[in-house]
């Protein structure tokens, strides 16, 4: 099962993840809340973002051996290289779009369909709060205990 970790992961996380999503989020385009142009966008971009980065490390883990563990801080070089160089950015791209651009409010409008929690929780703070949170327990573990 080690070897289809990324693979599962992508397919599940990435394509489930995506089409529970748009599932959930189509209720809102009957009502009239979303628009489909808008939830489709969201969902086939979240697709890609979960789905593609998992299928690199899968391709990665597989080059190296794919009986290999799945954390990929393990693997040798380059791969090992590699997949941190694509986790940064990842981790970048995600501040990006959240800090800067419209992510956070985009989450907060889509998060009705999926995220059951008090108000307060699916603000725009909220999720802003929430990426700077993963982003630095990701930057944490990484750097103080693998490499």
């Amino acid at each position: 099962m080690n070897e289809y970790f990324w693979l599962i992961c992508g397919l599940w996380c990435g394509i489930g993840g995506s089409v529970f999503a748009w599932y959930r989020l189509s209720k809102g385009v009957k009502t009239g809340e979303f628009s489909q142009v808008e939830v489709l966008s969201f969902v086939r971009g979240m697709a890609f973002w979960i789905f593609v980065p998992c299928l690199v490390l899968w391709i990665l883990q597989f080059s190296v051996n794919g009986a290999t563990q799945p954390d990929y801080l393990f693997w040798p070089s380059p791969q090992k290289y590699i997949a941190l160089a694509l986790q940064i950015f990842v981790w970048v791209a995600l501040a990006g779009w959240v800090l800067f651009k419209d992510g956070a409010d985009t989450l907060s409008k889509f998060s009705v369909g999926f995220f059951i929690a008090p108000e307060f929780l699916r603000t725009p703070a909220a999720f802003k709060f929430y990426a700077i949170a993963m982003i630095l327990s990701g930057i944490y573990f990484v750097f103080s205990s693998h490499i």
